[in-house]
């Protein structure tokens, strides 16, 4: 018995283009990977600030961000004579699924997601009340892939004050909740701590 190998448009060329970004945005590992990937930034970001704004303690960000973040440390060391204490607690995150995007370009593979991020946070300075500076922000953020360590590193962030609870009208949505979230503390005299 002969096998011929025909295709229902006549033609025995078939080509199929398979879109690899959509792929990878729909695959469930990858999405997980990148949602990991922004908690542990938002977690980090607490010691970050009460660690004398340290980078070494942002474990998941590309140079470019640590770079652009050296200035708030040479800023806070202008002032901490001044402050007697800050403390930072993440309470968690809302993160807008249909706002993720995935793309490979350039041989490298990047990503961009949105979230609603809320803090705890505080400042007392020398001689005064602690100062409230908790806040909720929508996060965006970009982010690229590390094949060598093989994990998504945040590139890029912005935030900007939410207009009412964004987060309702999300439709497709990732709520990251932290039970007993710690609060990080720095103090003049501990120089870092976990309360």
């Amino acid at each position: 018995m002969e096998k011929k190998k025909t295709d229902a448009w006549g033609n025995s060329e078939v080509s199929v283009i398979i879109d690899e970004d959509k792929l990878v945005q729909n695959d469930k590992g990858v999405q997980k990977d990148i949602l990991e990937a922004l908690d542990q930034f938002n977690r980090d970001l607490t010691i970050y600030e009460t660690s004398n704004f340290d980078t070494s303690k942002l474990t998941n960000v590309t140079n470019t961000i640590k770079e652009g973040s050296a200035y708030l440390k040479n800023n806070f060391e202008l002032v901490k004579n001044y402050v007697d204490e800050i403390h930072s607690q993440y309470l968690g995150a809302v993160v807008n699924l249909d706002d993720l995007d995935i793309s490979y370009f350039d041989n490298k593979w990047s990503a961009s997601a949105k979230a609603l991020v809320s803090y705890n946070s505080g400042m007392k300075y020398k001689n005064a009340r602690v100062q409230d500076l908790s806040y909720k922000s929508i996060r965006s953020y970009s982010l690229q892939y590390d094949p060598e360590n093989k994990k998504w590193l945040i590139d890029d962030l912005e935030d900007k004050e939410p207009f009412g609870p964004e987060e309702t009208d999300w439709e497709h949505k990732q709520e990251m909740k932290i039970d007993d979230p710690p609060v990080m503390k720095w103090s003049r005299k501990s120089k870092g701590s976990k309360l």
